[in-house]
């Protein structure tokens, strides 16, 4: 899935089912992989706050 076409609140909808799929999960490969993208979701919203400090 290409995140950085996606708009803020798309990422964000997206972010919460992943996190939702991660709760639900056993496999902790799975997990791993789903919280590698939520990170990078995570940074593509904080690179699109214009409070952000970075």
């Amino acid at each position: 899935m290409n995140y950085t076409e996606m708009t803020t609140h798309e990422l964000e909808q997206e972010r919460d089912r992943l996190q939702s799929k991660m709760t639900a999960s056993n496999n902790e490969a799975e997990i791993e992989l789903i919280s590698m993208e939520i990170e990078g979701i995570t940074d593509i919203i904080d690179s699109r706050d214009p409070l952000n400090d970075e």
